[in-house]
């Protein structure tokens, strides 16, 4: 059975990860913007800063951690 950090790193991964897009899916699962979701404080963040290219991309100027 999955432990409940993987079941939430799947969703979060399934709900917003476009591999058409810019950056890997825990780039895009730390700039996510639906707050409202109720994972959203607990969703997987990278350790990395996020490359300027990625930020630019999504035309976001600063991640909060």
């Amino acid at each position: 059975m999955p432990s409940l950090r993987k079941k939430i790193d799947q969703h979060c991964k399934s709900c917003v990860y476009d591999q058409n897009a810019a950056g890997t899916w825990k780039q895009q699962t730390t700039i996510c913007s639906v707050t409202k979701c109720s994972l959203y404080p607990v969703r997987p963040k990278t350790k990395s800063p996020i490359p300027t290219k990625v930020l630019e991309y999504y035309r976001i100027s600063d991640v909060d951690s």
